[in-house]
């Protein structure tokens, strides 16, 4: 029913603008990563305009296309937009910004430099991105305001890039009709391990999110009123949301303070992200009986639910 293999999307062109990413815009495939990650130059914003479409908290993923051996070079931050401003959203285990302590979630970015030369005003995410990564044991300074602070409080961190772990995927979403990877969850309340092959025949809803990403809130929000609104689901559908925060305990207590008990809550580890080519959360799959990909990240996803539904009762009944 779940292969593991990772076949990638073909078209590599996405035509439906997908809430929560801002990696798939108006055609293009935008790949940016967390920080200092890579961005395709033929897919770079032209008109920065078009980010009015998205979310006012953009969440940043790890990926895109890295180098052999899975690394890159970098300082190890999740960027964010605020409004008009770069923010620091995360900072990686084992980096250089963890090790260094000089940045903090919610500094923001106002300038990046090269070793000794002239800083260069940020614009947008995917510039700042950009010009944050580099080779190996280059240096890299960042112009910051201190999380809380006005801007006269500015300063000045300098890094030394070093390599980061892929942790994320490549952002090739899986192709519907293509077999979904088998990948282990741990269930947030008991620890329990189970795999995604437990709901072989249903039909399997798997939404991954985090608790830091602002859009994932409305979308898991929203996850919770399918129950009520579509009882014929009891026995047919699982809904599964995968969390891909640091732990499972802080997925659990986040998990408990918004009420949020209508999903099958789990959380999972890198090779899930991997596995389902995950670089922008919120991202959903929905995956059919037969454990095909039925659809991406649909605009309606109630409505292809019970599609799904509704021709497997057709072929039932033959």
């Amino acid at each position: 029913m779940f292969s593991g293999g990772n076949p990638r999307c073909p078209t590599r062109r996405c035509t439906e603008w997908r809430p929560g990413c801002l990696l798939r815009q108006a055609g293009r495939s935008w790949r940016a990563t967390i920080g200092e990650l890579s961005v395709r130059p033929q897919d770079l914003y032209r008109d920065m305009k078009m980010l009015k479409c998205l979310p006012l908290i953009l969440c940043l993923t790890a990926s895109a296309a890295q180098p052999a051996g899975d690394e890159f070079a970098g300082v190890g931050v999740e960027l964010g937009v605020e409004g008009q401003k770069i923010v620091v959203k995360r900072i990686l285990p084992d980096t250089p910004a963890a090790a260094q302590k000089d940045l903090h979630v919610g500094d923001r970015i106002t300038a990046v430099a090269q070793g000794n030369e002239p800083s260069v005003q940020v614009q947008n995410l995917m510039q700042t991105a950009r010009t944050i990564r580099g080779p190996k044991g280059t240096t890299v300074r960042l112009t910051i305001v201190p999380a809380g602070e006005d801007d006269s409080h500015i300063r000045v961190v300098s890094f030394v890039r070093g390599v980061v772990k892929g942790l994320w995927g490549d952002g090739l979403l899986l192709a519907t009709g293509t077999k979904a990877p088998e990948i282990d969850m741990i269930e947030v309340t008991n620890k329990a391990a189970e795999r995604l092959s437990n709901y072989a025949g249903k039909i399997i809803v798997l939404e991954f999110w985090a608790t830091w990403c602002g859009p994932c809130q409305h979308k898991m929000a929203e996850l919770q009123s399918y129950p009520g609104k579509h009882p014929e689901w009891k026995t047919n559908v699982v809904l599964i949301a995968a969390s891909i925060d640091e732990s499972a305990e802080i997925a659990a207590k986040h998990l408990k303070a918004k009420g949020w008990d209508q999903t099958h809550n789990v959380w999972v580890e890198v090779p899930a992200k991997r596995a389902y080519h995950i670089d922008a959360i919120p991202t959903v799959y929905v995956i059919g009986r037969q454990g095909q990909i039925v659809a991406v990240n649909p605009r309606d996803l109630s409505q292809v639910v019970n599609r799904e539904l509704e021709e497997e009762r057709a072929a039932d009944a033959k």
